[in-house]
């Protein structure tokens, strides 16, 4: 017991006095991970060769203020809704080349994730749908063709039923309409508090701060509950909808095929052998899904 204790200690020690080695152990890994690691670098190199007309700044919503970068272009803009406990960065492999390809890109820290805040209520999928509501009126962007991934689909799904006049055409990955589309093992992972690795690493990637452990619990109390869009809900939805689901996917299958055959103008597009990171594992075939429905030449 005693030696366990002394081993805990060095170890902390050595992580509080060496962060620039962890952070090189980390970044080791991540560059082990082909080809998620060269779209990366690629992302990378693109951020710091190319000067894309570039603004950020923040809209007041719901008592946060909700942080956004917008690549100026032409019109109708394509708005960028991250998957939850993520922020803004994990569209390294789609943000290049959309932005290069002309239109305009406003890419999103939804609410406590990334640079926005997190408020004091409850998260809800109602909530960050009026985040982006309150964000598209500032930029005065009348209507948008929006991609989401996870919680970024459900959102856009709440948005595109409550305000379908905002809504141009719809990309939702691996969404929801509500919690019973989740698998039972997701569901189990959503009622289980983090460990101390599962945290930290959360930590870094939703870049939250200090505030992660109370977004992670909001936001698993969220996945359980939410979202509740019914069936008369989604046939509500009058804009063009692409589905995407992955066959090994936290979403049952089942229910995204369902989501597909209830929205009117809805169809389903499955890879066999994905998960829930299509953007970032399967880059090329979601790049390719996404150019053809949004009319976007790839390079």
């Amino acid at each position: 017991m005693v030696s366990g204790q002394g081993t805990e200690s060095v170890t902390r020690r050595w992580a509080r006095r060496s962060p620039a080695v962890l952070i090189g152990i980390l970044m080791a890994g991540f560059l082990l991970l082909m080809p998620i690691s060269g779209n990366f670098a690629r992302y990378l190199w693109w951020r710091h060769t190319s000067e894309p007309h570039l603004q950020t700044g923040s809209v007041h919503s719901g008592g946060a203020d909700i942080h956004y970068q917008r690549y100026l272009g032409r019109a109708p803009a394509i708005l960028l809704l991250h998957g939850g406990l993520s922020h803004r960065l994990s569209w390294f492999s789609q943000l290049p080349w959309l932005v290069d390809s002309g239109r305009e890109i406003v890419v999103v820290d939804s609410r406590g994730h990334g640079h926005s805040g997190l408020g004091d209520s409850e998260l809800s999928y109602s909530q960050l749908a009026s985040d982006v509501l309150a964000l598209m009126d500032a930029l005065h962007l009348t209507k948008v063709d929006i991609v989401g991934w996870s919680d970024g689909g459900n959102t856009a799904l709440v948005l595109a039923h409550r305000w379908p006049e905002r809504v141009q055409r719809l990309v939702a990955i691996s969404a929801n309409y509500d919690p019973s589309g989740l698998t039972d093992d997701a569901q189990a992972d959503a009622a289980r508090a983090s460990n101390p690795l599962t945290h930290w690493l959360t930590r870094w990637w939703t870049d939250a701060g200090p505030g992660t452990g109370e977004l992670e619990r909001r936001i698993k109390r969220m996945w359980l509950s939410e979202p509740r869009l019914t069936a008369k809900d989604l046939t509500a939805i009058r804009c063009p909808v692409l589905v995407i689901v992955g066959g090994r996917d936290v979403i049952r299958r089942e229910h995204a095929e369902a989501m597909a055959q209830l929205i009117p103008t809805a169809r389903l597009e499955v890879m066999t052998d994905g998960g829930h990171s299509l953007p970032v594992t399967h880059p090329g075939w979601i790049n390719s899904e996404i150019g053809r429905f949004l009319g976007v030449r790839l390079p």
